[in-house]
């Protein structure tokens, strides 16, 4: 039996609507879900510690030909305090963990200080901190501890350990297994009058930190000189105390790097000094002695030119004898073990440029390794590694210094020949007037030796005085007066988006999840399934009768509907017998077998109910009827009148009910008795439709039975009950033709699954003037 009322898939604009509105139904979880994470940002926004960025800006002079500060003054022609610097150096030492550590050290941030009165904990720094707290001794187990100081009297403070309490003066040493410190008051002790948390951090462990990453120092621009430091701190004063304590530490430790060498030279010039006074005065000495002893004497001209030549060659010699004595010095002062760890001095007057090199280098790993030694002992790996470093540059100053020591003796014994041959001349010179010239041309040369080196000295001193820093604050370290994290904006963003995530999610899953029939398209994958109609849920009342004269209720006209529809299936042929059954109980067969009755009366026409569900009948209950003869009765015999059987509704005087009797002990068995023949041809001849409510064929195979009987079956289909799984049961029913003209009515249609409950395929709206 042909229909044209097939479900066809919907087209791409009624899925989307499809897929857009178990959302739009579902807005007030949208609205709950937004207010909850909304507050909840709120909260955790008043609650949390705000993290503030401070930031700085300094310029780092990038001098790789190692010309220094002094190259812009009136010393630029002295290159004994030259050292190459690079901007890449020295972000490696701003992030030092020595000079971090030297930084929190110096601000005392071994302690911190917290006031818990509030809803939320805050940080005391500096002015707003009740106690001061000195430590002399800290155990690793105290950084675990939680101590409380609360002023007590005037003199006196409360220290609470857990539950231990103790009573100590102020500035007494407090000595205990595991710390040991004085408490004095602080600016805000006249202010607070609660307890005070006082925690105690390792300063090695949080210079590690932020020297890891917390301490960020970045150029400005690729490649370029200016650097900006930055750091996130809950208390923007302390990070703008760590930042300056960092530049000036830095600065600091920059001129005194610098000064070490300038001191060295000095104390080297002065031995030499020291030296040639001694020399000088014993040559005066000599020059007065003789002079007194022979007499002046006039020196000619020729002679004057011999001496000049010879002195000019001696005093070549004396600072070849000066360059040796150097380089003999400074090897002396490398074998001295004493000097094994101490800066060379600088090597004035000797123009070797791999020994300068050298030399700055086995200094810079000094100052290096000594200020590692400030915060590590010498068993530690990084100072093991310089000390390395330093012995073996030692040994290559050494084996430079041979080499140099080498070149100037070849060319002393140069100088000596040419001085030589104006020696021989001068021989010619009668013996008074050569000794007078020879003392005199021994007195010139040291004279000069004597003044060139005080002039060094002086030059070494000056230099030292004019040190200044090797970097250029640009930008004072500022904190940002919004607070880096967390971010205002950005929270309640995130509470937005979670607040329509978390529904949405929520609907989607429920949706795919779910075993329950949501929609008609549930029934796609069925081929050629057949829909007669839509029942919406029943809000007028709760009785099972929802169909009466006069009614215009949303659901009647929705029975009026599946009337028409039956009245439209193959017009001309009768459809005297309807079987009505579904895949399990509670599907609403019996609800719809008694209004699907009520409705076809209204025609004027004679309909009769069948209650065929002899397991568990209750068709007459539900309509207020009582059990009398019934189906069970006249299939076993106990009466052979059909018309015993059949009871009137009082309501419709065209309706009539035929209940299932006395209780049935084998349903199966009667149901394929021969009687059952003569039931259904007196009935078909006595009515002009016949309603079959039967078992669901989920649970019993009843309904199969009857099937032969019915010309149309309709198969109930709830929304939101009725399991998808058990959609297999519909699908084989129509796959192997086990009922005839199968028909899907969908039951207790809510808004949730339709927008407007449609009249089938026609889509009117839910009711008539309701």
């Amino acid at each position: 039996m042909d229909t044209n009322f097939i479900l066809k898939e919907p087209l791409p604009s009624n899925q989307l609507r499809a897929t857009i509105m178990p959302y739009v139904s579902g807005w007030y979880l949208f609205l709950v879900s937004m207010v909850i994470c909304l507050t909840t940002v709120w909260a955790y926004l008043n609650y949390v510690t705000p993290l503030y960025k401070v930031t700085s800006t300094l310029l780092i002079p990038d001098d790789k030909n190692g010309n220094g500060i002094l190259k812009a003054t009136a010393f630029s022609d002295l290159n004994m305090f030259q050292e190459t610097k690079t901007v890449d150096n020295e972000i490696e030492v701003l992030r030092s963990k020595d000079l971090i550590y030297s930084v929190f050290k110096k601000l005392n941030m071994e302690t911190a200080y917290f006031d818990e009165s509030g809803y939320k904990t805050k940080e005391l720094y500096n002015a707003e901190r009740p106690f001061i707290v000195t430590i002399k001794r800290i155990g690793n187990s105290a950084y675990l501890k939680k101590l409380y100081i609360q002023a007590y009297t005037q003199n006196k403070f409360l220290l609470i350990d857990g539950n231990q309490t103790w009573i100590y003066y102020y500035n007494q040493m407090i000595n205990h297994s595991d710390y040991s410190f004085k408490v004095a008051k602080g600016p805000a002790s006249a202010s607070y009058e609660q307890p005070t948390l006082i925690q105690f951090k390792s300063l090695t462990r949080l210079a590690a930190a932020y020297s890891a990453g917390l301490l960020q120092v970045n150029p400005v621009v690729k490649e370029s000189n200016t650097l900006t430091l930055s750091l996130v701190d809950a208390v923007p004063e302390r990070g703008i105390d760590i930042l300056n304590n960092i530049i000036s530490t830095y600065n600091a430790e920059n001129v005194v790097k610098k000064n070490v060498t300038a001191v060295n030279t000095i104390l080297f010039i002065d031995k030499r000094l020291h030296a040639l006074e001694q020399d000088l005065s014993y040559t005066e000495g000599d020059i007065e002695t003789f002079k007194q002893q022979r007499g002046a004497v006039e020196i000619g001209a020729s002679t004057q030119v011999n001496l000049t030549k010879s002195a000019e060659y001696d005093q070549l010699l004396e600072e070849s004898n000066i360059q040796l004595g150097i380089v003999k010095s400074i090897e002396t002062y490398l074998s001295n073990s004493a000097n094994q760890y101490n800066a060379v001095p600088s090597t004035m007057g000797l123009k070797d440029p791999v020994l300068n090199t050298l030399v700055s280098r086995f200094n810079d790993l000094q100052l290096e390794r000594n200020r590692m030694l400030s915060s590590a002992n010498l068993a530690n790996p990084l100072v093991q590694e310089l000390s390395n470093q330093i012995a073996n540059l030692r040994l290559n100053i050494r084996e430079n210094l041979n080499n140099i020591k080498n070149g100037f003796s070849i060319g002393h014994k140069l100088l000596k020949q040419n001085s030589a041959q104006y020696d021989s001349r001068i021989r010619s010179v009668p013996s008074l007037e050569r000794g007078l010239l020879q003392r005199s041309r021994e007195q010139g040369v040291k004279t000069n030796l004597y003044q060139y080196l005080l002039q060094k000295r002086e030059e070494t001193a000056l230099s030292l005085s004019a040190t200044i820093p090797s970097s250029q604050l640009i930008d004072k370290p500022a904190a940002n007066p919004v607070a880096e994290f967390p971010k205002q904006q950005l929270m309640y963003l995130f509470g937005i988006i979670a607040g329509l995530f978390i529904p949405g999610l929520f609907i989607f899953l429920k949706r795919k999840l779910s075993l329950k029939i949501k929609d008609q398209s549930s029934l796609l994958n069925i081929k050629g399934v057949k829909i007669l109609g839509e029942l919406c849920h029943n809000y007028e009342n709760q009785s099972p009768v929802v169909i009466s004269n006069g009614s215009n209720t949303n659901i009647s006209e929705l029975f009026r509907y599946i009337r028409s529809n039956i009245g439209f299936l193959n017009q001309g042929i009768q459809h005297k017998t309807m079987l009505v059954t579904s895949s399990m109980k509670g599907e609403g067969k019996t609800f719809f077998s008694i209004n699907l009755g009520l409705t076809l009366s209204m025609l004027k026409k004679q309909v009769l109910i069948m209650e065929f569900d002899l397991r568990k009948p209750d068709l007459l209950k539900s309509i207020n009827m009582e059990q009398t003869l019934g189906i069970n009765d006249f299939l076993t015999g106990n009466t052979n009148s059909p018309a015993d059987c059949v009871q009137p509704y009082g309501e419709s005087g065209n309706l009539f009910v035929m209940g299932s009797g006395t209780k049935a002990i084998n349903p199966a068995e009667l149901l394929s008795d021969k009687r059952l023949d003569l039931l259904f041809n007196w009935c078909k001849t006595q009515f002009d439709y016949i309603v079959l409510d039967t078992s669901p064929v989920g649970a019993v195979a009843d309904a199969f039975s009857l099937a032969k009987y019915a010309e149309l079956s309709i198969y109930m289909v709830r929304y939101n009950y009725t399991n998808t799984e058990q959609l297999s049961i519909l699908k084989d029913i129509y796959d192997n033709d086990k009922l005839n003209n199968v028909m899907v009515v969908f039951n207790d249609a809510k808004k949730e699954n339709r927008p407007a409950y449609a009249y089938g395929s026609y889509g009117y709206a839910s009711a008539y003037g309701s």
